[in-house]
């Protein structure tokens, strides 16, 4: 996603930044992922991903793990 907001970009990273907590209580409760688009998006959303995952004391790798694992990690890019 990319809208112009203020003279600047708005990116799916940042709306995860800003909604990260909302984004994990969803996943929590069975919420689906999804992302599409151009392969170099996805460096900077799986940092920003990251970074939220930290600040709440989820272990990253282990939680990514685990929503591949259930399914509801999807990834399309090209």
């Amino acid at each position: 996603m990319t809208n112009s907001i203020d003279g600047g970009k708005l990116y799916v990273q940042h709306v995860i930044a800003q909604n990260g907590k909302e984004l994990f209580d969803r996943l929590d409760a069975g919420a689906h992922v999804y992302f599409c688009g151009l392969k170099g998006m996805m460096p900077p959303i799986l940092e920003t991903l990251e970074q939220v995952a930290n600040q709440q004391g989820v272990d990253w790798s282990a939680k990514l793990s685990e929503l591949k694992k259930k399914n509801q990690w999807h990834v399309e890019v090209y």
